[in-house]
């Protein structure tokens, strides 16, 4: 919805700028793995029915936090 209204707000003839991306950065997949496991436990916590429909308990979260806390630990180092 939103590109649309810009496109249709903008005068004629003018296209909205696109930017690019100059480079990538390099892979860290312990970190993202850590980062993912964050935003699921978070979720989770929050989420009663969400565990209940998935069988994830709070000591399910507590031991992927563990596992969370060694790989950041793993990127450190």
């Amino acid at each position: 919805m939103e590109s649309t209204y810009i496109a249709n707000t903008l005068p004629s003839g003018t296209l909205p700028a696109v930017t690019t991306h100059s480079h990538r950065r390099k892979a860290n997949g312990p970190a993202t793995a850590a980062l993912l496991i964050q935003m699921a436990t978070e979720i989770l916590t929050t989420s009663p029915t969400m565990r209940q429909r998935m069988n994830i308990t709070l000591t399910d979260l507590a031991a992927a936090d563990k596992v969370r806390k060694s790989l950041l630990k793993t990127t450190a180092k």
